[in-house]
């Protein structure tokens, strides 16, 4: 879920216009709720993929332990509808970087009644902000592997996914979606701020 690049590549929350409030549909009902924690959530990643090889190790370590867990979940409760899985991606990378995938990573807390579409909305985003990354790495010339940020599953799901945000915003329907896309947001956080800790904290 990084921020937009330097090449005006737009991020989730850049695409989705907030119009009467919190919005006409769901999308930019969760997009105009949960704008503060995507914000932050952007702004902390982004600088990790513009510095070292070690700071953009350091973004798919984060990458894969915030994710480890969200996968899981949404296996257990959209088995048919979630996103791809992209760990075993980020697991390459970190592979041919030197590093080893990590084993510890926390559970994602969701209330019971969360809606596994805002889990899925926040991670199908998340493809946006990575091919920003992805058109920057390639104009610095970075060659760092990339195949958990070229990955065309994410993009194509994304697109089979909006249709279903772009229905007409219900307060009461939408109100699950967005606990779990909050709840979602808040996990990454944290991941975030455990791994840059006292720095980012």
């Amino acid at each position: 879920m990084p921020a937009s690049g330097q090449d005006g590549t737009e991020s989730e929350a850049e695409r989705m216009p907030v119009t009467s409030g919190v919005g006409r549909t769901t999308r930019e009902y969760l997009k105009a709720c949960t704008a503060p924690s995507h914000d932050r959530l952007d702004g902390r990643l982004g600088t990790l993929t513009e510095g070292s090889e070690r700071d953009y190790a350091d973004f798919l370590e984060i990458q894969y332990r915030a994710r480890q867990d969200v996968e899981l979940w949404l296996a257990d409760r959209a088995p048919t509808s979630g996103p791809p899985g992209q760990t075993g991606l980020i697991a390459q990378d970190l592979k041919m970087l030197g590093r080893a995938a990590p084993t510890d990573f926390p559970a994602l807390e969701t209330p019971a009644d969360a809606d596994p579409i805002g889990v899925c909305w926040v991670m199908a985003g998340s493809s946006l902000g990575n091919r920003a990354i992805l058109a920057r790495l390639a104009k610095t010339g970075m060659q760092w592997p990339t195949a958990f940020l070229s990955d065309r599953r994410m993009t194509a799901y994304w697109q089979d996914l909006r249709p279903i945000l772009e229905r007409p915003h219900s307060p009461d329907r939408d109100r699950a979606a967005l606990a779990a896309a909050q709840a979602t947001f808040a996990h990454f956080n944290a991941v975030v701020a455990h791994a840059l800790s006292p720095v980012a904290a």
